[in-house]
This record gives C-alpha cells, sequence and structure tokens, in this order.
C-alpha cells in the first residue's frame, strides 16, 4: 500500500472515530451537564433519592376537595405530544408561568380530567398516544428524584437501541413536585426533553400517593394503549428481561405464548395471607378505619405485574369509584381484584435476590430458569451484568455467521445487539401478534 492510500486511510478510520464519539457520548455528556448545572445551584444530586415518611401519621387524613394535588389547573388539560415541561394552560400555576423548553400549542382534551378524588386531575408531562405496531406497554414506576434508578434502566433493559427494534414501549411514570421545589420541575422537564419517556401527573410525589402513580398507570393504558396486548407495571428497583419477553410474545410454541393472550391475565408473585400492619412503629400502619379486616386478600406486589387490557379496564372503572387507600397494590390488584372477579396468574420463574447472586456469580444460566423479573432492590452493577449477559444470548446465534452488520444505533453506554438479529425478533413479534 502507497503513503497516498495509508493516509486516506487513515483519514477515514478518523472520521469514523469522530462520528462514533458524537453520537455516542453527546447524550451522556448532555446528562451529566444537566445534573452539574442544578447540582451547582443547590438544586439536585444525581445520587438522590426520594424517601417514604417516616412518620406512621403522615398522608393519613385527606382533604375531600383537593387532595395532594398540585394545582389548580383550568378545564383544558395537557395533552401534548412534544416533550415540552409543562402546558401553558394552567391558569393557577403555584410558581407563576411554568417554565417550557419549546413553544407549547395546548390541544383538545382527549381523556377524563378525574382520578379517583382528584377532580382536576392533568398530565403535567405527557407523551403520545402508542403507535399500532405496540404489543406491550411497560410504565416504570419511578419517584422524581430516582434519576440514577432511571439512567441505569434506559442504560440495560429498557436501551433504545434494542427496545425501538421490538414491539414494546417503555415509559417512566412520576408525580408533581411542589412550589419550593421549582428546580426538580425544570429537571424532569429537561430529562424529558433528552429522552422523552416521562409521563407525571398532578399529584404530589409521595409514598402514600402510589395508588394515584398506580391508577394513573391504568388510565393511559386505557386512553392510549388500549390496542396493546399487554400492560406492564414495573419498579424502576427491579430489572425485567425485555428480549425474555419478546422471545414469548413471538414464539407461538412456547405455553407462555398462549398465558400472555389470556384476556384475563393478571399475572404476579402474588401474596397470601398478608396481616395487617397495626404497629405505630411501622411505615406500613394502617388504622382500621382504613380498612378494618385482620388480613388482606391475595394480592400482587407492586414491584411487577402483567395485566391484560380488559383486566386494566375493569380495574381502572372500579378504581375511579373506589374509595383511596394508599396500598395501591393491595387496593388494586386485592380489594379491586375481587370485586371486579379479577384472579391472579400466578408468576412460575422469579430470580430473589440470592438467585441474581448466583446469575451474576456464573452459578447459574440466564436461561436456568428464564424469567421476566428479579426481586426489587437490584444493583446497578448486577443489572450491567444481566443485561450483557441478554445480549450475549441474543448475539451467539449469529456466531457461525460469516459477519454481522453492527446496531442502527449505538447504545450511549452498553453495547447493543446486532441489528440483524433484533430486528428478525421484533418482526416476528409483529407477524406472531397480528
Amino acid at each position: 500500500m502507497d503513503k497516498r492510500s495509508l493516509c486516506l486511510l487513515l483519514i477515514c478510520i478518523n472520521l469514523c472515530l469522530v462520528i462514533w464519539l458524537v453520537s455516542v457520548q453527546q447524550l451522556p455528556m448532555l446528562e451529566a451537564e444537566i445534573i452539574a448545572d442544578f447540582s451547582g445551584s443547590g438544586g439536585i444530586s444525581s445520587s438522590s433519592t426520594a424517601q417514604p415518611p417516616t412518620s406512621a401519621k403522615s398522608g393519613l387524613r385527606r382533604s375531600r376537595s383537593q387532595p395532594n394535588q398540585i394545582h389548580q389547573p383550568s378545564r383544558t388539560p395537557s395533552n401534548s405530544n412534544d416533550s415540552s415541561l409543562v402546558s401553558n394552560t394552567f391558569d393557577n400555576h403555584p410558581m407563576g408561568t411554568p417554565p417550557t423548553l419549546a413553544s407549547q400549542t395546548p390541544t383538545p382534551p382527549q381523556s377524563s380530567m378525574h382520578l379517583m378524588d382528584l377532580p382536576n386531575f392533568v398530565y403535567l408531562i405527557d407523551q403520545p398516544a402508542c403507535d399500532k405496531d405496540v404489543r406491550a406497554l411497560i410504565l416504570v414506576h419511578s419517584a422524581v428524584r430516582n434519576i440514577e434508578k432511571r439512567r441505569i434502566i434506559r442504560e440495560t433493559w429498557a436501551n433504545r437501541s434494542y427496545i425501538d427494534q421490538t414491539p414494546l414501549k417503555v415509559y417512566f411514570l412520576v408525580g408533581g413536585v411542589s412550589a419550593k421545589s421549582e428546580k426538580w420541575q425544570q429537571f424532569l422537564g429537561r430529562e424529558n426533553h433528552l429522552h422523552g419517556d416521562l409521563i407525571q401527573g398532578n399529584f404530589k410525589d409521595a409514598y402514600r400517593n402510589m395508588t394515584y402513580k398506580h391508577v394513573m398507570a391504568l388510565k393511559w393504558f386505557n386512553e392510549k394503549c388500549a390496542h396493546a396486548q399487554l400492560l406492564v407495571k414495573v419498579d424502576d428497583d427491579v430489572f425485567m428481561n425485555t428480549p425474555q419477553l419478546v422471545k414469548y410474545l413471538a414464539t407461538p410454541s412456547l405455553p407462555e405464548y398462549s398465558m400472555l393472550r389470556d384476556p384475563n391475565l393478571m399475572l404476579c408473585r402474588s401474596v397470601h395471607h398478608s396481616r395487617v400492619k397495626r404497629s405505630y412503629r411501622s411505615k406500613w400502619r394502617v388504622t382500621y378505619k382504613e380498612y378494618p379486616n385482620r388480613f388482606y386478600p391475595e394480592y400482587c406486589p407492586g414491584m411487577a405485574i402483567v395485566y391484560a387490557p380488559e383486566v386494566v379496564r375493569r380495574l381502572y372503572e372500579a378504581a375511579q369509584k373506589s374509595k383511596y387507600f394508599w396500598v395501591d397494590d393491595v387496593l388494586i390488584t386485592g380489594i379491586l381484584a375481587e370485586e371486579t372477579g379479577s384472579k391472579i396468574t400466578p408468576l412460575q420463574h422469579y430470580l430473589e435476590q440470592k438467585d441474581v447472586r448466583k446469575l451474576v456469580g456464573g452459578e447459574a444460566d440466564l436461561e436456568d430458569p428464564p424469567f421476566l423479573f428479579t426481586n426489587h432492590a437490584i444493583k446497578p452493577d448486577e443489572s450491567m451484568t444481566i443485561w450483557q449477559m441478554a445480549l450475549d444470548r441474543m448475539q451467539r446465534p449469529l456466531l457461525t455467521q460469516p459477519a454481522y452488520s453492527s446496531a442502527s444505533s449505538a447504545s450511549r453506554s452498553a453495547p447493543v445487539a446486532p441489528s440483524a438479529n433484533i430486528s428478525e425478533v421484533a418482526q416476528t413479534s409483529s407477524t406472531g401478534l397480528s
């Protein structure tokens, strides 16, 4: 090779490297700048997490007029399809005119301004309705301050480079912030502007308001994604095996394929004969006025639940008429499930913490047995390791081929399975679910 050809080759390599650096590193750098900007101004820290109230009595008494609402909106709710911060249709915002990231145009209302006992419910941040090819909507329940947990999920099992090539859609659900936390609202707006995956309601983001968030998930699915086959409700400290879900949706020979098409599906690892906490020392204390019985009915722990659309509709309609009870999983999947005749389908394979340690330590295989969810409180390094295992498993069938294409869009931190393999899975899913 002569010198001229060698120089051209080096130039091409350097150009490709620059393009890769810009595409891969730009988003993390922007996110880091946002966090640093708010941290420097006394706003937030990337390691901040929301904490439940320590007082057993906090949140038990509610005003029946406007319980826990951040502000009084006008009669025209925000339903914007862009990634703007909040609608400019709010008349009495506690912080004055809400800060925006882009010009906003109010759109006609498409949903009821009613969420249980909240008569003026609106979405402060909203997303477009699901595309027709979405087969499973995954709504991650997150706290406003759980920045790091959302980041880990975006870099692992909800990585857009993978998810966008499957029939899955992932959004994060959060509540509102008070007027004293304006910088948090600004941060959420910038986070949504960066990722386009937040849905925010105008109830206070608090431990004892989780029922509002759960019912908001049912509401959003019922009104904007009811054509999908499944709603998955999962907490932000759980690892969800999204490639395994895609496999179940796309493979008619698997028993899970038929199970996930059951119109009465409410899938979870259920809790039986759970005693109601009455001790004043317990943060889960429930008064006799709130719930008089000694034991709860069988219910699904809120960390991971899979719903069929018909079950979502029944539970949402029942919740709209129900008295508020702050233990969301007991109310929705226990009390209201009994009232509506909704039965729990047992989730067979579920990774407890000891199983996660075995898997990460190389003592178990990713598909022995296959699983959809881990237990809660999974560590970031464990999530990263399991996700890398899933990527390796997806790439394995292609290793015998002479060559394969790289992913169509690079991950911001974790590597992504070859696009040919992912596209094949997504195409199979679409064919099998039509």
